[in-house]
């Protein structure tokens, strides 16, 4: 699956106040080195009356629905409004989300109107009806607690339960308790809302993140994402036995009137139906990216090896092929949300918004040997020879350096950045320092890491992201704004367009940092550019023709 656009590129250049013959426009070449996918990581499902499922895509910001028989998707709700944890439908049909950046919930009624029903609730999560018509809905991650909400938004949220350990996806048993897990204990309880009262039913999960009843009532599906095991419970016994083995990275589950069972998987950003009674396992939608943003190639790479920060995932990718050879996976490993990534001589540096952290893995092996705490909107992130971090806050407009020795120390190079997001080295010279973008102020600037001193490089640009040195010294930056890829000359400040009409930029999500989910840019050996497309959820090339 390839296609191609030829993208002139008109070079112009002035000398003193006259215009100078333009050079001949190079042209580029765009390929498809990933193809794409409907989702952006796909988390809570419910079946509709129609048998169709129903999907939230968190960081797509979108509710899909799902025809099971044959894999088609369609958009329910899009973005902005659709960013959904989990989701459920009431007893009127309409149907609620929850948003864990916004800490919205939200409601669209049967005729299609939508509105926040509840607000202010970081890490909302998921949801559920009891058999009386209430809500409820938990927070974790951000937070940990139970609320019970008005379906109509009149009245205010109401706790009842505070850090019960990351109640994740429940459902209402037969008896109106809430059954559900929890996934800071490896337990699966039931909660009487009335008194606040916690049973476990069942333990010794490592990470269990969702559960439904199968037609009986009698026994809960319960999906494991660190083993990646699809588990039925037997309730009044809590006897437990391996339904089917999936890859890790379990996030929710729903049940059709047929007992199958759906399950979703944010690490895959695919869906899978399994037949509890043989185990056998179907693909319902199939995907091989899941939300591409940073993106790096080692300088020096023949084969130009592409390190994608997939956000639930750390991937090596082939940029000639597209075969994915490596991945590291979140939930199952200690790795945490990549959305940045940069490569030293012996390290792979990642840095990430969604939790609020860096990390620093081994380059041969892919262990990770340092993880620190940075909560202030953290974008692009390099490391420099003596093993310092350099890493841009967006949501402070700093850009600070952490310490490579233990406790990570942090000191303020530069301030008043407005929001920044790419860094690329210009370590050549008598002054080195680095370029950095800022989406906020549509600049380009250089700071001097010797003062912190800063320079306008280039202005004008609409949300500059992801930026990437060319071989030929030259800056390729994401103007993600103008859904367009631009070469800026570091010298002059002039810019150029490559390629326009890229299928890049979701909009922003209260809850994370100018920014939102990067659009990554990678420049290899042979001047070929690698772009990531968050709308797509692909991977493209732009190759240079002769």
């Amino acid at each position: 699956m390839r296609r191609l656009l030829y993208t002139s590129l008109i070079a112009c250049a002035l000398l003193g106040s006259r215009q100078a013959t333009a050079a001949p426009a190079p042209v580029y070449r765009q390929e498809v080195v990933v193809a794409g996918s409907p989702f952006q990581g796909v988390h809570g499902l419910v079946v509709d009356d129609r048998g169709h499922l129903l999907a939230g895509n968190l960081l797509g910001q979108s509710v899909h629905s799902i025809d099971p028989s044959t894999g088609a998707v369609s958009t329910l709700v899009g973005p902005p409004l659709g960013g959904a944890d989990d989701l459920t439908l009431g007893p009127d049909g309409s149907l609620y989300w929850t948003g864990f950046f916004s800490g919205q919930l939200m409601r669209r009624t049967p005729q299609g109107k939508t509105r926040v029903i509840a607000r202010d609730l970081p890490g909302l999560n998921s949801l559920a009806f009891r058999g009386d018509g209430r809500l409820y809905v938990t927070q974790l991650g951000r937070a940990d607690a139970l609320w019970e909400v008005d379906p109509s938004g009149k009245k205010k949220p109401k706790q009842i339960l505070a850090a019960p350990g990351f109640l994740n996806g429940f459902e209402f048993g037969p008896d109106d308790r809430l059954y559900g897990p929890l996934l800071l204990k490896g337990q699966i309880v039931r909660v009487d809302v009335d008194t606040g009262k916690i049973e476990v039913v069942a333990g010794g999960f490592m990470m269990p993140t969702a559960v439904n009843f199968d037609s009986s009532r009698e026994h809960l599906f319960v999906v494991d994402a660190v083993r990646g095991e699809l588990v039925r419970v037997r309730v009044a016994t809590g006897e437990k036995k391996v339904i089917a083995q999936l890859p890790t990275g379990l996030d929710n589950l729903a049940v059709g009137p047929d007992d199958r069972v759906y399950v979703s998987n944010m690490v895959d950003n695919d869906i899978r139906v399994v037949n509890p009674g043989d185990g056998s396992v179907r693909s319902v939608v199939a995907a091989r990216l899941t939300v591409p943003s940073g993106l790096a190639v080692a300088p020096d790479d023949a084969d130009e090896q592409l390190y994608v920060a997939d956000v639930y995932a750390l991937r090596r990718v082939g940029g000639r092929d597209g075969k994915i050879a490596q991945t590291t996976r979140v939930l199952s490993t200690p790795l945490i949300f990549p959305m940045h990534v940069s490569l030293g001589a012996k390290h792979v540096v990642l840095s990430s918004a969604y939790l609020g952290s860096l990390q620093v893995l081994d380059r041969a092996t892919g262990a990770i040997l340092r993880t620190i705490p940075d909560p202030n909107g953290v974008q692009g992130v390099l490391e420099l020879a003596d093993g310092t971090l350099l890493v841009a806050e967006a949501t402070t407009g700093r850009l600070v350096r952490v310490d490579a020795a233990e406790p990570a120390g942090m000191t303020v190079l530069t301030e008043g950045l407005k929001g920044p997001v790419g860094l690329v080295a210009d370590l050549q010279g008598q002054e080195p320092g680095v370029y950095v973008t800022e989406v906020r102020s549509g600049r380009v600037t250089r700071v001097r890491l010797a003062d912190g001193a800063k320079r306008t490089v280039a202005k004008g640009l609409r949300a500059p992201e992801g930026i990437a040195r060319h071989p030929d010294g030259g800056l390729i930056v994401a103007e993600v704004g103008r859904k367009r890829l631009v070469r800026v000359d570091p010298a002059t400040g002039r810019s150029t367009v490559l390629a326009s009409g890229l299928r890049i930029g979701l909009p922003e999500s209260e809850g994370l940092p100018p920014g939102y989910v990067p659009t990554g840019v990678a420049v290899g050996r042979s001047g070929t550019i690698y772009v990531s497309s968050d709308i797509d959820s692909a991977l493209y090339r732009f190759v240079p023709v002769p």
